[in-house]
């Protein structure tokens, strides 16, 4: 018998579909960035903080995400929020904010706090004894760095500035450049970025970020000859072109790199204190946070950016560098270059 129109289907009424929840969102997004399905994983993120938008991890995740991938404004927002619903929790997001605000004084106040919620993570892991504490040293450190950088990039805008009006007004200095020696800006900011750079050596005595940015503070100072010693000190721990030949064999032996003595190694007189505290610091390598596989981060060197600072900081500082020295730093920064354009297609932050 044919059914009419108003004939109702077999089975009854259908069953509602299955409400996805926050928590499986959540996962599918995680299971997304292991695949560096970023637009995936946005997607999956921005529906689960629609639905659970009180829900702290979930709306840390999704601004560090918007912050690596975009779109900018969004993750100014997300990040924002994440600020509201735990200010004194989660450091990333407050580096996050350092590096996306567009006003400096707010990005430098956003990387201190950062900088300060960190130090408290990592004291707690310290005093907990847990195994957390030895990463969070490498990144307190390189965040002691950024917050120098800041400070000491602010005070550099500041003294340009001044320079300018001075000037403009037909003083005698104004044309004062870079590495004449500190203006106001640079002394007044010198003893914290010192203070900040001696933490951050000696929470991880195998980074060569801390000297390098001391150089950069030196040489702002005018004090060329610590700068060089400080910029000396720092490339001897990633810099070792007399250790390339043979390289394989001796990784093939040993299982790592035997460290090498660099043509820029060498040792200098002079120095601060501070320089010293540093110096101590970098060659100490004891202590809980600075166990042997401390290194296995900087195996394969710092960054594109980082070696091609190094390299204008050393034409600037070392009247006694060679062709011969230049084209091997020079390989080195191809090499860094290399790198990361083979490491194009990794994670962001979020994923890991």
């Amino acid at each position: 018998m044919a059914k009419g129109k108003g004939a109702k289907k077999a089975g009854g009424p259908r069953a509602p579909a299955a409400q996805v929840t926050p928590q499986q969102l959540y996962a599918r997004a995680q299971v997304a960035l292991q695949h560096q399905d970023y637009d995936s994983a946005r997607t999956a993120l921005r529906k689960a903080v629609k639905l659970a938008p009180k829900n702290v991890e979930y709306v840390e995740t999704l601004g560090a995400l918007l912050a690596e991938v975009g779109p900018e404004e969004e993750a100014l927002e997300v990040l924002k929020k994440a600020v509201t619903l735990s200010p004194d929790v989660g450091f990333e997001k407050y580096l996050y904010l350092g590096q996306l605000l567009p006003e400096p004084s707010d990005a430098l106040a956003a990387t201190r706090k950062g900088v300060q919620v960190l130090q408290a993570q990592h004291e707690a892991a310290r005093a907990a004894g847990s195994p957390e504490a030895t990463g969070l040293s490498r990144v307190l450190a390189g965040a002691m760095c950024s917050l120098s950088e800041a400070l000491l990039g602010a005070a550099q805008v500041a003294d340009a500035e001044a320079r300018e009006a001075a000037a403009a007004a037909g003083g005698a200095e104004g044309a004062s450049g870079s590495g004449a020696g500190a203006g106001a800006g640079v002394a007044a900011i010198a003893e914290e970025v010192e203070h900040l750079l001696a933490l951050a050596a000696t929470a991880n005595p195998h980074s060569p970020e801390p000297g390098q940015v001391l150089a950069s503070l030196r040489y702002e100072q005018g004090r060329s000859a610590e700068a060089l010693e400080a910029l000396r000190r720092s490339m001897a721990l990633w810099h070792h072109p007399e250790a390339k030949e043979g390289e394989e064999e001796e990784e093939a032996r040993a299982g790592r790199r035997e460290p090498g003595e660099s043509c820029w190694a060498r040792t200098a007189g002079g120095g601060g204190d501070d320089d010293e505290e540093m110096g101590d610091a970098e060659s100490s390598g004891s202590g809980e946070d600075s166990d042997s596989d401390d290194s296995e981060e900087e195996d394969d060197g710092p960054s594109y950016e980082f070696r091609m600072e190094c390299a204008k900081l050393l034409l600037e500082l070392d009247e006694t560098t060679t062709t011969a020295d230049f084209a091997e730093l020079e390989a080195a920064i191809t090499e860094a270059q290399a790198l990361e354009a083979q490491q194009g297609q990794g994670q962001p932050a979020a994923a890991q």
